[in-house]
């Protein structure tokens, strides 16, 4: 949804900024949807995942806590509700970002509030060996 938030924007944008913030929202989205493949596919399709593991795990190590997580999609919700009036698709704007606020809302209170639920959460390993696993997070 984010993805087709940027092409949408890109595609109506009136000043140059609107054109860097759509892009955000695309880098942004291909950023979690790799963190996502991760997650469900032992190997990606395209590339090797554990090269694209190491990667996000060193420049984008955020992503593999619990609270990492949660602040970044607040902060892509913000991105996305942050966008002008004039996109023609304002339900997915505000569906976008509403679910994207609501996920790392609902993922810091059960993270402050309940930290038993998420305590057996273990980020992907997809290719990381023995002594890889440690890599910092």
């Amino acid at each position: 949804m984010m993805c087709c938030l940027g092409v949408f924007g890109i595609m109506e944008a009136g000043e140059l900024a609107e054109i860097f913030v759509s892009v955000y929202m695309i880098l942004f989205a291909i950023l979690l949807f790799l963190y996502e493949l991760l997650w469900w596919s032992g190997r990606l399709p395209c590339c090797d995942g554990a090269k694209v593991n190491r990667n996000l795990r060193t420049n984008f190590g955020f992503m593999y806590g619990v609270k990492g997580r949660a602040a970044y999609l607040i902060f892509v919700a913000f991105l996305v509700l942050g966008l002008k009036n004039d996109v023609s698709v304002q339900f997915l704007r505000y569906l976008t970002g509403g679910c994207f606020l609501g996920t790392g809302v609902m993922m810091l209170f059960l993270h402050f509030s309940k930290p038993e639920l998420l305590g057996t959460y273990k980020s992907p390993t997809t290719g990381l060996g023995g002594d890889d696993v440690s890599m910092p997070v």
